[in-house]
């Protein structure tokens, strides 16, 4: 019964995240889109010719990248490009060519085939990414309500909600790299993964570096959890594949800049996402990463501070996987201090969405100890750490389901999420009046709280 669990959660939860796919973000992120469009209708890596009115718009906004960026697109040779990474124009053309044959084209139906494209990836991906997490708590031992928490906790209660409606290169790289660990860490039975699924993780995590350079930050620990295991063998083969995963890249770059190693925003010559280190930058990033009400990880996920320290226990325990988790964790945190840039109109630390899932795996580990054999009945600081978790978690639902709804980029003037919930439910004179649904979000967070809280008297 455990597992006839996985293909309904994930339908449901992919449908979910169709709901709440929104225009606002649709017109906000249209320079992913229009990638899309250059390269399945034009068979172009560069921007320019379309007749899709917002993407016009791009190529009609001067490029200024640098220290004062004002767009994301730069020219190099005459060419409009963005500064991306190309993995998801790639991912996103293979979804929008069947549409585009359907006659749903960018410059037809606009809201549509953006929505439809957005939901068909980064929609598809991060449903079954929470799926696979929920997989990995049943593996675990946890009871089906139990690994639901933790699944879920990704899946709504963080940042992955609202850019899981957004052709987004952070979140799809998050996706793959978390399917590659997939591969070789978990639902083998405790034995080590056969050379195939070795290949096939690399592959996925070369690609994922090839939608987003953050993930370099969790394919050097790998290399060195695989080398740890058996000698180096799986780690070739592992690197092999990331080879494999890195040849669009490596296509586009040639074909766009004349080099197969000169990333996009190195073309650009993009100041902002270089690396730099000082202790004032540091300090910084640090509060704004950790300490600000208006920015940091637990203000838009308090749960996933908790789920960062249950990484760390994890990692004391499984020394190799430990390895990879916690040092990818730790570099990931490390290279976003060191870049000058927060990211732009982010809804939350949106940079560390590629990480998510692997602080949601210490939550798996915190579950284990809480409903570990002979603890089901909580006293003193089990009970108090209970209780929080379950506040925390319904919480963050509440709060990501504002920025799901209402979109991640638009707002970020006032505070993301306080502003979304009192123009929501009535609360103050706002722009959106009347509200739309004065009592969403308080029942939202009302039945979060009964399905965390109420006892299950059922076995699975």
């Amino acid at each position: 019964m455990r597992k006839h669990i996985l293909i309904p959660f994930f339908v449901l939860l992919w449908f979910l995240y169709g709901t709440a796919t929104n225009l606002w973000d649709q017109y906000g992120y249209n320079l992913m889109h229009a990638g899309v469009e250059a390269l399945a209708e034009r068979g172009r890596f560069f921007l320019g010719g379309s007749r899709t009115p917002k993407f016009v718009e791009i190529e009609n906004t001067p490029p200024v990248v640098g220290e004062h960026v004002s767009t994301d697109t730069f020219e190099y040779r005459g060419r409009l490009y963005p500064v991306k990474q190309p993995g998801m124009f790639f991912v996103g053309a293979i979804f929008y060519k069947p549409l585009s044959v359907l006659k749903i084209t960018y410059d037809r139906e606009y809201n549509l085939a953006t929505a439809l494209v957005s939901w068909l990836t980064s929609g598809l991906f991060a449903a079954l990414c929470v799926t696979l997490i929920l997989s990995q708590g049943l593996q675990e031992g946890l009871k089906i309500r139990i690994a639901l928490v933790p699944a879920l906790s990704l899946g709504l209660g963080s940042i992955f909600f609202p850019y899981s409606g957004i052709l987004h290169h952070d979140l799809l790289s998050g996706c793959f790299l978390y399917f590659s660990y997939y591969l070789v860490f978990v639902g083998q039975g405790g034995k080590k993964a056969s050379p195939v699924r070795i290949l096939g993780a690399g592959f996925l995590a070369g690609f994922s570096f090839a939608t987003s350079t953050l993930t370099i930050a969790f394919l050097i620990p790998f290399v060195i959890a695989l080398t740890l295991e058996k000698g180096g063998k799986r780690a070739l083969v592992f690197a092999g594949g990331a080879l494999l995963g890195m040849i669009p890249m490596f296509v586009y770059n040639a074909a766009c800049f004349g080099n197969p190693f000169l990333l996009a925003n190195r073309a650009a010559g993009d100041a902002t996402t270089q690396p730099g280190f000082s202790a004032g930058r540091f300090a910084e990033k640090f509060h704004w990463y950790f300490i600000s009400p208006k920015t940091a990880l637990w203000t838009f996920s308090p749960i996933m501070l908790f789920a960062l320290a249950g990484l760390f226990v994890r990692a004391r325990k499984q020394k190799k996987e430990g390895v990879f988790l916690a040092g990818g964790s730790l570099l990931l945190i490390f290279l976003v201090f060191s870049i000058p840039t927060h990211g732009g109109a982010a809804f939350g630390p949106r940079y560390l969405l590629c990480g998510l899932p692997f602080f949601t795996v210490g939550l798996i580990s915190l579950f284990k100890q809480l409903y570990s054999e002979g603890r089901e009945r909580k006293t003193g600081f089990r009970l108090f750490l209970w209780i929080c978790l379950g506040v925390f978690f319904s919480l963050g639902i509440v709060i990501c389901f504002t920025g799901a709804i209402r979109g991640t980029m638009h707002g970020m003037e006032e505070h993301p999420f306080l502003y979304r919930l009192k123009s929501g439910m009535g609360l103050s004179v706002s722009r959106e009046t009347p509200a739309p649904f004065p009592l969403f979000y308080p029942l939202i967070f009302i039945l979060s709280l009964l399905f965390y809280f109420v006892p299950d008297k059922h076995r699975d």
